[in-house]
């Protein structure tokens, strides 16, 4: 295990000053998909690793400026290093993936192959009729997607989720982190909310992180999406607030805001996120307009639901529970212009302190609107560099190449998982 001062989970804020966050740069994975798998793996299309390294190390660069990056990579290496673990993770893949004969060959293997191949892949030998007429090349798949961290892990106050994934090709990634979470000595928590679905493709209670936004301490706001069932999300509040305790009498706060079940709105946060303690950057026409998403206030206390009440909208909830938000709008004022930027990930921004973000630069038009509510703009080689530096109490948004990586249908949001952040003084 690397010796290091151990990081202890607090988020409370989405936009309280980053001290520590989990990446994943993207590798081979990456490159083992062809146009023909990618829809298995929820691509729409294949990206070019050479391109997406570029612009992710743009996004790592800013990143270690201000806070301790993990690799989760190097984590899950660490991990490996312990028998039992390795072991117990081999057979929970080997038995999701009907693939017991490569565990042996698996298990061999040193911590850091072993800890890349997993994420890029385990190629499956063609040595039956059945396996050779089989489509797929992997036994245990790829997992391309890894690099969007935040999906499969949710830090809520000192505690931890583990994601119950929406598709099978997903689950293994929640396995990894739900054994880096329980067995890495440079991570404590104070336990988990939720450890996943052990495996198991539920139908019924699925939950992602993308669709999970921890806006103050008594103030949580789920998307009710695609990829996070109504029962999942029962499921996450009633832990959170069993969490509290019975002789806690302070009132905890959700927010669940229906989205449209379809592929450009998969999670809430390519439609809404937080950026400063007065705005947020937001996708117009479902959270403002006329076809804006409905929001639902459950209100707990002692561990129970208190009361419920529903809102024409995310913003007029969050005004009633004393958050009012300025809204600057994805795309700028012109509907095009909205809805071609928020394919491409324009309303999925990173707070990485109260006023300061990173985003995609060639959502040109979000970025102006931006510039328009007083963020200064920012080149991410000049932030990474220290050519330009975030100043304290000065709004500004980090611009950085992602034309690639928002193929893979996220943006800097999606690529981050945040362990510690500062907290925010509300008053």
């Amino acid at each position: 295990m690397a010796e290091a001062q151990p990081i202890d989970i607090a988020i409370y804020s989405e936009i309280g000053g980053l001290k520590a966050v989990l990446v994943h740069e993207p590798g081979a994975e990456i490159e083992n998909m062809t146009p023909a798998t990618a829809a298995e793996v929820l691509y729409d299309d294949i990206i070019s690793l050479p391109l997406a390294l570029e612009e992710h190390r743009q996004l790592t660069g800013v990143l270690r400026r201000i806070a301790k990056v993990l690799e989760f990579q190097d984590l899950l290496e660490d991990i490996l290093k312990i028998d039992e673990v390795k072991n117990g993770l081999l057979d929970q893949l080997c038995a999701l993936y009907g693939c017991p004969e490569v565990k042996a060959e698996l298990a061999a293997l040193p911590a850091a192959p072993l800890a890349a191949q997993l994420i890029e892949g385990t190629p499956m030998r063609k040595n039956t009729l059945v396996k050779y007429l089989n489509p797929l090349r992997h036994a245990i798949p790829p997992l391309p997607n890894a690099f969007f961290t935040r999906d499969a892990t949710m830090c809520v106050h000192d505690k931890l989720v583990i994601g119950s994934m929406a598709h099978r090709v997903r689950i293994a990634e929640s396995l990894l982190l739900q054994a880096i979470f329980r067995h890495h000595l440079q991570i404590r928590a104070g336990g988990f909310y939720y450890a996943g679905s052990g495996g198991d493709l539920d139908r019924e209670i699925t939950i992602e992180g993308g669709d999970l936004l921890v806006l103050r301490e008594d103030l949580i706001v789920i998307g009710y999406s695609e990829r996070t069932t109504a029962s999942g999300i029962d499921r996450l509040m009633q832990a959170i607030a069993a969490g509290r305790g019975a002789d806690d009498d302070a009132r905890l706060d959700f927010i669940v805001v229906e989205i449209p079940k379809q592929r450009a709105t998969i999670h809430l946060d390519m439609i809404f996120t937080t950026i400063s303690k007065t705005h947020a950057v937001i996708f117009p026409p479902l959270i403002t307009g006329t076809g804006k998403c409905r929001a639902i206030h459950l209100a707990y206390r002692r561990g129970a639901v208190e009361s419920i009440t529903e809102y024409p909208g995310l913003l007029d909830a969050l005004a009633a529970r004393g958050l009012p938000l300025d809204a600057v709008f994805c795309g700028g004022d012109d509907p095009f212009h909205q809805e071609r930027e928020q394919w491409a990930s324009g309303a999925n921004f990173f707070t990485l302190a109260p006023g300061h973000i990173i985003g995609y630069r060639h959502n040109q038009h979000t970025v102006a609107a931006l510039d328009r509510a007083g963020f200064e703009v920012l080149e991410a080689d000049d932030v990474m560099t220290a050519r330009r530096d975030l100043v304290p109490g000065k709004p500004a948004v980090v611009v950085m190449d992602g034309a690639e990586l928002s193929r893979g249908g996220g943006g800097c949001r999606c690529m981050t998982m945040p362990l510690h952040r500062s907290p925010v003084d509300w008053g």
